[in-house]
């Protein structure tokens, strides 16, 4: 098959490119709203020119023309989609306190300080009125007893200063502000116990809160038949999406053997379902009208299922995509798997475009494109006749395959790839189909206790010895690979290098080979200019808020000035991926002291972290260049900080904001000569 026919069978790939396309453009660049529906007008004009001017209809050489006119018509809608949904997030605010009403749409999540909760704002007191709204925050309550009942579809009444999300800063992390905005979230809020109040429950219908109220009622049929502890939580989330109660220690464990993906139920549980019951449904296609019966079948149970879960959005988006695919084959266009995919992509897009942009859309996307695509041409590669071989080289080609179009975001998102990915994939994909079934018995048979009771008893069994296989293959030799890297070019060009193999290998495209060759070398540009380019040195604060951590970079060595009472998961969290990103080989760690003087790349460094009597002396014999206050280090007297008009002063997040005020006041100093890293986030001097 040449690509230009897989193209012509496949036609709504015409028209999810360029959507795409338009969705990125808009998420990218500023460019004004106005020509995304220029792009549009231009386009539906151009189309009904084609439609009903026959001259242009008929006209074979002005065919391509029609295309260009969808092109744009499909790139505006995408940009207008875009804008249009980003204008929904937004909230009219000043920086005092508000009267907001609203409703929780999440289910509430226990936090180490507070409880977060996704709140959808209906209405915003503006002086003596109430305004309709319709965006979505988080808010975190203060741990107590009242916030600990909450539950989805609760009404509150809350009044709290709001603010906008915004990252901490710091080189490499993790973009948490770009992460709530896939959820439609732009603004945040810490609310204490005296500041909120429930009124009730939400009295729009919502099918979203009669599906926790089942999830919940689920849930408790499991604790009733005895299944508890570890096992209660693992099966919760492998087979309601019910993750609130698991072990961190747990998902280390299934990540570290490539098995995390089954405790977030999404596009592999959706899949598991499809297939059995496309298997135990098959005799229907045999009948006059068994298709469409076998179908609509499958259209319930998919759904049913997804509504059992609690109509979550990674479930929701399966259930369209596998949708798309049933309507398919009621069709009976069954060779059109792809372009079934690229329309559940097309109108997921259209309703949300910021699905795009998030890991579960892409993970499933590609995974099921990759197991269509690759799975049929590995299992080709041997034949075997015995019944259990020929389903365990299935199993092992539908894992091979998902890994071949996965592997290279896993990289980009986690830094990590399970060596045993194979081995755990027989497992849980087993499993996990028994343990779907099972349950799905278990719910049937419950109001019979003799049977629920075995079940029960049966499931329970079952998990923990899915979790020890688990945490024996996690706990082998290399069982992960961690530490690895890959910019968003580096991802771009690896999936390049895979599609030009694909159009070498299958579609017989010669001029592919120069394309890969192309790409080899584009990969190996950076290394070979980090080869060539002199070693830089660089002092960076980071933004770790109630505690310090400094670095001084070398070339590839660093030395990391940190609290001694910073927590471990902090550091990681902030430290990590900065070594990750830099490359950086050689790591050391020392703890601050009250005041510490450094010098790297002739450059001195004084750090402040306590009220110090006689630090004008000592800074004055040093003429530093740098000046960090963090800690208390603003109630030192007499700071030299006139005297010294060379000297970079740093505010440290972790200074109290009482003695920052303060210290401005007292000083006489205008802030913009200060970096403030809790106003702009970490800072990075090069030296």
């Amino acid at each position: 098959m040449i690509f230009r026919e897989f193209i012509r069978q496949n036609p709504f790939f015409r028209l999810l490119l360029p959507l795409i396309i338009g969705i990125v453009v808009a998420h990218a660049f500023s460019l004004p709203q106005m020509l995304y529906y220029s792009f549009v007008l231009v386009g539906l004009l151009g189309i009904m020119i084609f439609t009903f001017v026959a001259k242009f209809r008929k006209s074979y050489a002005l065919r391509s023309l029609f295309g260009v006119f969808v092109f744009f018509t499909c790139i505006g809608a995408g940009g207008i989609r875009y804008f249009d949904d980003e204008s929904s997030m937004q909230m009219n605010f000043d920086n005092s306190s508000v009267g907001l009403l609203g409703n929780i749409v999440e289910q509430p999540v226990e936090k180490a300080n507070s409880y977060a909760v996704v709140f959808k704002v209906k209405q915003q007191n503006k002086g003596n009125d109430w305004q309709n709204e319709g965006s979505k925050m988080m808010l975190y309550l203060q741990k107590d007893k009242q916030v600990r009942s909450l539950q989805m579809g609760d009404q509150l009444l809350l009044n709290s200063s709001i603010r906008q999300v915004k990252n901490l800063g710091n080189p490499y992390e993790f973009d948490y502000a770009s992460y709530l905005k896939t959820q439609h979230i732009l603004y945040t809020s810490y609310v204490d116990s005296l500041s909120w109040n429930r009124v009730g429950k939400n009295t729009d219908f919502s099918f979203r809160v009669i599906a926790a109220q089942w999830r919940d009622n689920l849930l408790e049929i499991y604790r009733k038949n005895g299944i508890k502890g570890e096992s209660f939580d693992i099966l919760a989330a492998l087979t309601l999406g019910y993750k609130t109660s698991l072990d961190p220690d747990t998902k280390k464990a299934w990540a570290n053997a490539g098995a995390m993906h089954v405790l977030a139920v999404s596009g592999l549980h959706v899949g598991i379902i499809y297939l059995i019951m496309s298997f135990l449904l098959r005799f229907l296609t045999k009948l006059k009208y068994g298709s469409l019966l076998r179908g609509f079948v499958l259209l319930i149970t998919l759904w049913l299922y997804a509504f059992l879960t609690g109509l979550s959005p990674s479930v929701m988006r399966s259930a369209s995509m596998f949708s798309f695919i049933v309507i398919g084959e009621m069709l009976k266009r069954n060779g059109s798997v792809y372009n079934s995919l690229a329309v559940s992509a097309f109108f997921l897009l259209l309703l949300d475009p910021f699905l795009l942009f998030t890991v579960g859309f892409q993970f499933s996307y590609l995974a099921v494109v990759s197991i269509v695509f690759f799975q049929p041409k590995l299992d080709k590669l041997l034949q075997i006749r015995s019944f259990v071989l020929r389903w365990s080289w299935k199993l092992f080609t539908v894992s091979l395959a998902a890994q071949i179009g996965t592997f290279p975001l896993a990289i980009f998102y986690f830094h990590q790839f399970p060596s045993y990915f194979l081995i755990s994939g027989y497992i849980v994909i087993l499993m996990a189909g028994v343990l779907i079934y099972l349950s799905a018995i278990l719910l049937i048979l419950s109001p019979i206790e003799i049977l629920s009771k075995y079940l029960g008893w049966l499931l329970q069994n079952v998990v923990e010895m899915m979790n020890y296989l688990i945490i024996k293959i996690q706990n082998w030799p290399g069982s992960v690979v961690k530490n690895l890297s890959m910019n968003s070019m580096e991802l771009v060009l690896i999936y390049g290098l895979i599609l030009s193999l694909i159009s070498l290998l299958v579609f017989k495209k010669r001029k592919a080979i120069y394309t890969f060759l192309m790409l080899v070398i584009c990969l190996q540009i950076p290394s070979t200019y980090a080869l060539f380019k002199e070693g830089e040195a660089e002092l960076i604060v980071f933004n770790s808020q109630r505690n310090s951590i400094i670095g001084m970079i070398n070339d590839k060595k660093a030395t990391f000035l940190i609290d001694a009472e910073l927590p471990k998961d902090k550091k990681d969290r902030i430290i990590g991926p900065y070594i990750l990103g830099k490359g950086i080989v050689d790591v050391k760690y020392e703890e601050l002291k009250p005041v510490d003087i450094r010098i790297i790349g002739g450059k001195v460094i004084v750090i402040i972290g306590k009220k110090v009597e006689s630090i004008d002396k000592i800074v004055s014999s040093l003429n530093p260049d740098f000046i960090i206050y963090r800690k208390s280090g603003l109630k030192t007297k007499n700071i030299l900080t006139k005297k010294q008009p060379n000297c970079q002063v740093i505010f440290d997040a972790s200074l109290y904001s009482k003695d920052r005020r303060k210290f401005l006041i007292d000083q006489n100093i205008d802030k913009n000569d200060i970096i403030d890293i809790q106003t702009y986030g970490a800072c990075v001097c090069q030296l």
